[in-house]
């Protein structure tokens, strides 16, 4: 990550209002460049098992701003893929177990765990992601699901452990969206491309830095900064917590 692109994410954490701050180019971009995301224009608003404050519980050694989903928590957020990609900050310095597990809703919108897709593996203090095995079976279009991330701190008192969750929809791709993306194989192009037609896990998978072209950085805090003005004030200071991630 550019000296550049680390001073913008430190910029962005240091202040709430995050219009003026793209306007006055503290991203480093223009509003036409800027890889924004649009929510589906029929979003859902989120189940009552997972609500908008963010994480739930804490452990004694473990700070509030731990542990914050790269996600929409105000509504739920769409993906084409049925193996998506999933990612969370998690700040703090020491390794700690955390479990990632993953939910199927039923018609009536009760969550049931899909055992099969829980994971557990240490912490670090930069951007994680797990992205689902493609040994294992595929989600199901048309299905909402909802993903947790917990930090198992205190095995002694498991209430205690820090919980954020999100929830996601798998859609079919529009038909527009799948022509215009076989235009392109830049990340950036298809991150901005995903996330203009509300596809938020699709967006931030492009966007993520798994690797070193050009661009991507940029696009990941353009991706976050227009999420984070659609969410509530304290979801835009949890999300811009990833003012924390070293991208090197």
């Amino acid at each position: 990550m550019t000296t550049d692109n680390k001073k913008s994410w430190h910029k962005l954490w240091h202040t709430r209002v995050l219009t003026s701050c793209i306007l006055s180019g503290i991203l480093g971009v223009t509003q036409t460049a800027l890889a924004g995301y649009k929510p589906p224009k029929d979003q859902k608003p989120p189940s009552g098992y997972s609500d908008s404050s963010g994480v739930r519980g804490r452990c004694r050694t473990i700070s509030e701003q731990s542990l914050r989903l790269l996600a929409p928590v105000t509504h739920v957020g769409q993906t084409t893929s049925t193996h998506p990609t999933f990612a969370w900050v998690a700040s703090d310095n020491e390794p700690i177990p955390i479990e990632f597990s993953l939910y199927e809703f039923d018609s009536n919108l009760k969550p049931k765990k899909l055992d099969s897709y829980t994971q557990t593996f240490p912490s670090s203090s930069s951007l994680m992601k797990r992205s689902l095995s493609k040994d294992l079976p595929g989600l199901t279009v048309g299905k909402r699901y909802l993903w947790q991330v917990q930090i198992l701190c205190n095995p002694n008192r498991p209430s205690r452990h820090p919980i954020a969750r999100a929830e996601i929809k798998v859609v079919p791709a529009p038909l527009t969206l799948v022509n215009n993306l076989a235009t392109t194989d830049d990340p950036s192009l298809k991150a901005n491309l995903y996330g203009r037609y509300g596809m938020w896990y699709d967006a931030i998978k492009e966007a993520l830095p798994f690797t070193t072209k050009e661009g991507i950085g940029q696009t990941l805090t353009d991706l976050v900064a227009s999420l984070a003005q659609l969410e509530n004030p304290v979801e835009t200071d949890k999300l811009l917590n990833i003012a924390l991630i070293n991208k090197e």
